[in-house]
């Protein structure tokens, strides 16, 4: 194989996906919901199985580093009490490329039993239907993923990671962050050195 020719077939099919992604009216209602959760007594809950999970783990990370309280609940583990940490007041932002993934879906079903609806739930995939029940969906279409085992997530997840970083990054500059906003919650590694760095 010419791994060169292939690196470079790879590069350009991610390149081409992400340059197709536009600013829609759902993206802007999504960056409205999670900004509103400065005010909220609520937090930023995250979920997806598998490599979609790993971007949520992401987000969800993001999303608390920039001053929007967050964290991550496993869809595996939230049939087995882990829902109980999910409050009505929250948000939950769902990633799923297909949207039918089994136990994303039960979770969520269970979790509007829990609260009688009350949260809402952002959707972000593939799919402009997901069977997740979703009050903001936001679809990227279908996608070539770039290995030749069609089936191995890699553009679907570098979008995923692009959407989640558009509205957390929107949504928190919004809101007013700036360098002391984010050196508040970096006291240690890189980042913090680099904060006292600046002070000398």
């Amino acid at each position: 194989m010419d791994i060169q020719k292939r690196a470079s077939e790879i590069l350009k099919i991610q390149q081409s996906a992400v340059q197709k992604l536009t600013i829609t009216p759902v993206i802007l209602a999504a960056i409205d919901n999670i900004a509103a959760m400065k005010k909220s007594t609520g937090r930023i809950i995250t979920t997806g199985i598998g490599k979609a999970g790993i971007i949520a783990t992401k987000m969800s990370a993001t999303l608390s580093s920039i001053g929007l309280p967050s964290f991550f609940v496993s869809p595996a583990e939230a049939g087995h009490g882990d829902m109980g940490r999910i409050s009505p007041d929250d948000l939950i932002i769902v990633f799923s490329h297909s949207g039918s993934t089994a136990e994303v879906v039960s979770m969520i079903e269970n979790v509007h039993l829990l609260n009688g609806k009350k949260n809402v739930v952002i959707a972000i995939g593939g799919s402009d239907k997901p069977k997740i029940p979703a009050d903001l969906v936001i679809s990227y279409g279908a996608v070539q993923e770039s290995c030749v085992v069609s089936k191995v997530p890699s553009t679907s997840t570098t979008l995923m990671l692009l959407v989640a970083d558009v509205l957390a990054i929107t949504a928190a500059e919004s809101l007013g962050l700036n360098d002391e906003w984010f050196k508040a919650r970096h006291p240690g590694g890189a980042i913090g050195q680099a904060y006292t760095a600046d002070k000398k």
